[in-house]
């Protein structure tokens, strides 16, 4: 069956094998393994084209933001780097929206270490970006380490982000002199801007489950969040992007060794005149989530909706 029920938690599943989109090549993408990885993708699809953004790690050990094109899909066309920083030690996760003919490209950018700060880009074509400089920054409590992986909407005349923080990280993570604990769980935040440049934090965390890697869609009336696991893609539904349900494991691993550990930054492209959504995700195939390919799950919007209807 398509939809499943899970037994132990009575919860409505999507079971179905990903479609392997793109596999790490080239030096940019090999990752210092040389085995591939790339994640994070961030995808528009305009007048008949499918666009990419995507987060490459490169043989020399540093991230780096990607595009590439389709007209299906399915087989995608790789057009080169996109944003890089050779001052960082990680630029990646990016999330593009297209506003009154401007895209902005906000993405996670760690100078040292893994501690982020969110970054914004603009430009006229979606390949040719100006850096703008930081949008969100660590604050002094919750997130006050780093904030990062961030998810952009616009609606109503402003700009939404979402975002995932922290205040410290796991026991034993390879990040020297930073604040560690055993307790350690990510958070996501929620901030407002009316020019995509300057940005309001919400003072408290919006969701808490230790979410992270997380997207964020408008489908009709309400909001779907979706978040990376080593479960599958989780799935949370909201009406004001502050007040969220967490509805659980909603698309499950294939049970393939593609995505053994899990979806790592999955994304939610939305096609009504298509009737269908699809999940990107970056596939996990090892449990360090460092050997990364990106694949995809085609949906249906009923599928999508069912998701809500069950209560837990």
């Amino acid at each position: 069956m398509l939809l499943q029920l899970n037994a132990r938690s009575e919860e409505l599943s999507v079971s179905r094998k990903p479609t392997v989109l793109l596999q790490g090549e080239g030096k940019l993408e090999l990752a210092p393994h040389g085995l591939g990885n790339i994640y994070a993708p961030d995808v528009l699809y305009e007048n008949g084209l499918y666009r990419m953004w995507y987060g490459g790690q490169g043989k020399d050990g540093h991230d780096r933001i990607l595009y590439a094109e389709s007209h299906d899909g399915i087989k995608w066309v790789r057009k080169g780097l996109a944003i890089e920083d050779i001052n960082a030690n990680h630029v990646n996760d990016p999330s593009v929206v297209k506003v009154n003919g401007i895209y902005f490209l906000y993405y996670t950018r760690a100078e040292v270490g893994v501690i982020d700060k969110i970054y914004v880009a603009t430009s006229k074509n979606g390949i040719r970006w100006e850096k703008k400089g930081p949008a969100v920054v660590p604050g002094d409590k919750w997130d006050s380490l780093l904030v990062g992986r961030p998810s952009v909407l616009y609606e109503e005349g402003g700009f939404k982000m979402w975002y995932d923080g922290r205040k410290d990280l796991p026991i034993g993570a390879l990040s020297e002199n930073v604040p560690q604990s055993k307790n350690s769980r990510r958070s996501i935040g929620f901030a407002t801007s009316q020019d995509g440049l300057v940005w309001s934090k919400h003072p408290t965390p919006v969701f808490e489950n230790n979410a992270g890697g997380i997207d964020v869609k408008r489908f009709g009336s309400k909001l779907y969040m979706a978040y990376e696991s080593h479960s599958g893609t989780r799935i949370a539904v909201g009406n004001d992007g502050i007040h969220w349900r967490d509805r659980g494991v909603k698309i499950s691993k294939s049970g393939k060794s593609i995505d053994k550990y899990g979806h790592v930054t999955p994304f939610l492209l939305n096609l009504p005149e298509k009737k269908r959504v699809i999940v990107y995700f970056g596939a996990a195939s090892k449990s360090t989530w460092n050997y990364n390919c990106i694949a995809s799950v085609r949906l249906t919007l009923d599928e999508l909706r069912q998701f809500d209807l069950k209560p837990k």
